[in-house]
């Protein structure tokens, strides 16, 4: 009875009011403002879905379990890398929608996604001073036609637009290495083994404009599964460069 009479009072308020309501950033359902359970604008339902990484059991990698790849890693590029979510059956619809079905509004979710693991971290990130550029992961030629974007690049420029960390294009592939999702760890430290080099006018670029040092750079992905990709890009960047190379993904 109780419950009834406040869910009158409730929609009487709201009829009077009313209440601000605005598309679910994932699945567009309406939602009252005040009612959206994050900051980020979903609805309850997709909310709910988010398979936040709250507590880190791996401090390399940065995974929420025990983690074989880098506790047989004989050299580690990256200092650390951090996630936002763990990658379940939720998140890979959401990335799927996103990277192959050409929902690209969704990189602002993403980004938003992104930027509370790195704020939630950022006391790591931060313990060889502040981060001076985010760089990302980049795209073949062949991948890049076929998708007609970059997913790493778009989110590290959003995320970019809400930290005000400069932005670069510091790497580049020499070769397309295919889909790496359907590889295995040995055929993806194979395949990747120096496909990536860095840009020379990004390291220019990079020396020019940071006066103070050391070098802090993160490398945006979106997705961390065996750590290869972004391994492989902070050596390319330590071969050329004097950094500290971190890693951020949306999701591990």
């Amino acid at each position: 009875m109780i419950g009834k009479l406040l869910k009158r009072i409730v929609q009487a308020g709201e009829s009077y009011l009313g209440a601000v309501t605005s598309p679910c950033t994932y699945c567009a359902v309406s939602v009252k403002q005040y009612a959206a359970p994050t900051s980020l604008q979903l609805c309850a339902r997709c909310a709910g879905q988010i398979s936040w990484i709250v507590e880190v059991l791996c401090p390399h990698c940065g995974r929420a379990e025990s983690c074989p790849d880098c506790a047989r890693r004989e050299r580690r590029h990256l200092k650390i890398s951090r996630s936002a979510v763990k990658y379940d059956e939720h998140m890979k619809e959401w990335l799927a929608a996103y990277k192959y079905r050409g929902n690209e509004r969704l990189r602002w979710l993403f980004a938003s996604m992104l930027y509370t693991a790195y704020k939630r971290h950022e006391q790591e990130y931060a313990g060889t001073g502040s981060i001076q550029w985010l760089t990302y992961v980049p795209v073949s030629g062949d991948r890049l036609e076929e998708r007609g974007f970059n997913q790493a690049a778009q989110l590290a420029r959003a995320l970019g637009l809400r930290t005000g960390i400069s932005v670069i294009p510091l790497l580049r592939r020499s070769r397309d290495t295919g889909k790496m999702s359907y590889k295995s760890r040995a055929e993806r430290l194979k395949e990747l083994k120096d496909v990536f080099a860095v840009d020379e006018d990004g390291i220019k670029q990079i020396l020019k404009n940071t006066p103070h040092r050391p070098i802090n750079i993160v490398i945006i992905d979106d997705v961390y599964t065996t750590g290869s990709t972004l391994h492989h890009c902070a050596e390319a960047i330590n071969g050329r460069l004097d950094a500290n190379v971190y890693g951020l993904t949306w999701a591990r």
